[in-house]
């Protein structure tokens, strides 16, 4: 994700106290909620409904 592990830490915490994540193995983690992986990659989708524009590269 080009993200550093001190950005993407933050994010993993509140996801795991927040239920919508568990922790699979190292690395990897598996989400508890139905579709939320899909709908996390249709944020990034221009065409999608869902697409939040953060993946904007300068």
């Amino acid at each position: 994700m080009n993200k550093s592990n001190v950005f993407m830490a933050q994010y993993r915490r509140r996801a795991l106290e927040r239920n919508l994540i568990v922790p699979a193995k190292l690395g990897y983690v598996k989400f508890t909620l139905p579709y939320f992986e899909a709908y996390l990659n249709e944020t990034k989708n221009i065409d999608s409904i869902f697409y939040l524009g953060l993946d904007t590269e300068y």
